[in-house]
């Protein structure tokens, strides 16, 4: 079954001319003529005068005949949003060993009314990755992995010394900096600790089996508790932005912290658990992009949002786990191209033989859409409400990009208040960063 995301495109063509800002303009003033005369004296240009029905309504700088001239007032400042961003960026990262062949790079840029696909084409190394994050000026980074922890684990640190997430990535960072093996196999080993730190009370003994001859039965041997790596474990291993992922998403939201018992090495691994150790090596990659002193880098939700900002992004948000055969992409790319949205031929074919770069393109084109609001299932960065830079919770655990949050107190979700709602879904002001 093929899906045609343009329809969406086609039907939102006219908000997408309210909200998108036109040529090089900075800032996008919508239709409101208040707004339009706040940017003007901004900006200090002459104020736009307002219409009505299509025609000026003060002619000669008089207003019309039979209304009372209205007492002139200082102009309240724009309502502006925070940054539609120009070029967005989504990265598919890996944790194997290097040179790897899962990493890959996909860039868009948005100029005027077109999005042009920049590139998409492997990386071979994590360092590459970091080196070009931090040659961009500004842009919104989406990365594959989870950059943090359930809270109850990162509380379960604090013994360490470890109290917040920073500290957690600074961490994790010094720990993997001198051997990856021996850093993530640290790691392993508080998760373990963590894991049986939990375990089931309720969990039943288990009575020895007897030998065959009835002679050398030991009837009056007690039932004793399996070993701790074989009892149930009450720990929680998901996030609170993982949660309303599992029924649909499945093995994507599989937890970081994820680990098994090997009965050869008679140790805890992560035993086929990929995402475990690709979090890790990220993590630690984002300590690095933190120590780079960079003032106008951002990584979200933790540090509220900058001209470069980096961003937990889950692919089956944007995919939802569908593959799309080559005979039917080429419709597909032609559809895009008649919408203004410019994928060159290399790419289109990258995407037709690799099922990497077919998933990593169409979350890019995904996030696009969200961002410019072509398509309304998932949340641009710049809706979400300012509580989210101060809940507790979220600042231990992270968020994923697209998915929609609400306060949470006391343990339960608290709506946005409609002046906020009014504030975050104004189309005013909406600045696009070159």
């Amino acid at each position: 079954m093929t899906i045609d995301p343009m329809n969406e495109s086609e039907q939102d063509k006219e908000v997408m001319q309210h909200e998108e800002p036109q040529g090089d303009s900075e800032v996008a003033a919508g239709s409101d003529p208040i707004v339009q005369e706040a940017i003007a004296v901004e900006s200090g240009s002459e104020p736009v005068p307002a219409q009505r029905n299509g025609k000026p309504s003060q002619k000669n700088g008089r207003p019309p005949k039979g209304r009372k001239r209205e007492q002139k007032t200082s102009c309240p400042p724009a309502l502006r949003r925070p940054s539609v961003f120009r070029r967005i960026v989504v990265i598919a990262w890996s944790g194997e060993r290097e040179p790897a062949s899962d990493l890959w790079w996909a860039e868009a840029t948005i100029e005027g009314e077109w999005v042009v696909v920049q590139e998409l084409g492997r990386v071979r190394t994590r360092k590459e990755i970091l080196e070009r994050i931090l040659a961009l000026d500004s842009a919104l980074v989406a990365l594959d992995f989870n950059f943090s922890f359930p809270a109850p684990f990162l509380e379960s640190l604090s013994a360490e010394g470890i109290t917040d997430w920073r500290g957690m990535v600074r961490t994790i960072r010094e720990d993997l900096k001198k051997n990856v093996d021996d850093g993530a196999r640290r790691w392993v080993e508080r998760m373990a600790r963590y894991r049986e730190a939990y375990l089931d009370p309720d969990m039943p003994s288990i009575r020895p089996r007897s030998a065959r001859r009835t002679e050398n039965r030991e009837w009056n041997i007690q039932p004793e508790k399996p070993a701790p790596h074989e009892q149930h474990s009450m720990a929680e291993r998901l996030r609170r932005t993982d949660l309303p992922l599992i029924a649909s998403v499945g093995r994507d939201t599989l937890s970081t912290i994820q680990i098994g018992y090997n009965r050869l090495t008679e140790r805890y691994e992560f035993n086929g658990n990929s995402r475990g150790r690709d979090a890790l090596l990220g993590m630690a990659m984002l300590g690095q992009l933190i120590e780079s002193g960079r003032d106008n880098l951002s990584i979200w939700p933790m540090m509220e949002l900058k001209k470069l900002t980096i961003v937990e992004a889950l692919p089956w948000l944007f995919t939802e786990g569908k593959q799309i055969k080559a005979d039917a992409m080429g419709t597909l790319f032609a559809n895009y191209e008649d919408a203004g949205w410019h994928i060159p031929a290399e790419s289109q074919r990258s995407a037709e033989k690799s099922i990497h770069a077919q998933q990593v393109l169409f979350t890019l084109l995904g996030i696009v859409k969200t961002e410019l609001r072509l398509s309304r299932s998932r949340y641009p960065i710049r809706f979400y409400s300012p509580t989210i830079y101060s809940d507790p919770q979220v600042q231990l655990e992270g968020w994923t990009y697209g998915m929609n949050y609400r306060a949470h107190v006391n343990g339960n979700d608290v709506k946005v208040n409609t002046e906020e709602k009014k504030r975050m879904g104004s189309p005013e002001g909406a600045l696009l960063l070159s």
